[in-house]
């Protein structure tokens, strides 16, 4: 089992939260990965509800993590502003910005590292 933490960059709270909800309804994620939100600071006194800035996913795969991006880059498709989305795990940060095949599939490989995603 490993970490995997989720951030929707330059986000007040909102964005982490319509991804962590999206996150949380697919049915086939949630046999794959286990989510928690993180809360961040509180919110400003224009924000609704509790800050969220970093979503854990807990994986056991190389599969997992894939289907983990896959919907993350589903729900950022979908979004009107295409929002980078950093994923980090073992300390490897790197940045979602698209959701095509070859972007899933670099970004798979960097997280993994070159041990094949020991822990």
């Amino acid at each position: 089992m490993t970490n995997v933490l989720i951030r929707v960059e330059a986000d007040t709270g909102a964005e982490t939260r319509a991804l962590y909800r999206a996150l949380r309804r697919d049915p086939d994620l949630s046999r794959l990965a286990k989510l928690s939100a993180c809360d961040g600071d509180p919110p400003a006194a224009d924000e609704l509800g509790p800050g969220l800035d970093t979503i854990l996913a807990v994986v056991d795969s190389a599969g997992a993590l894939g289907a983990l991006l896959v919907s993350i880059a589903a729900w950022r498709d979908g979004r009107s502003t295409k929002w980078t989305v950093s994923v980090e795990r073992n300390g490897v940060r790197v940045e979602l910005r698209g959701g095509s095949r070859e972007e899933l599939e670099r970004v798979v490989r960097t997280l993994e590292g070159p041990r094949g995603g020991d822990t």
